[in-house]
């Protein structure tokens, strides 16, 4: 998480304001990650978001690729 702590500090430089995003992730711990990093991306960035975060098990699990490709 403290990874993308820092990235999503970074882009808070890079104007996206009214782009479209969408986040996603694996989660095995509690699930949340790929969450927050959705109402970042809508709420302090303003982002134009896509229905909702992506939740994967995990990135090995048969089909993830295919739901991340449809995902957008």
């Amino acid at each position: 998480m403290q990874g993308m702590k820092t990235l999503l500090f970074l882009a808070e430089r890079a104007a996206l304001e009214g782009k479209v995003g969408g986040s996603f992730g694996a989660f095995g711990w509690s699930g949340k990650t790929p969450n927050r990093i959705f109402e970042t991306m809508k709420n302090p960035f303003r982002m134009n978001m896509v229905t909702g975060p992506l939740y994967l098990k995990s990135s090995t699990l048969g089909g993830g690729i295919e739901m991340t490709q449809e995902y957008g």
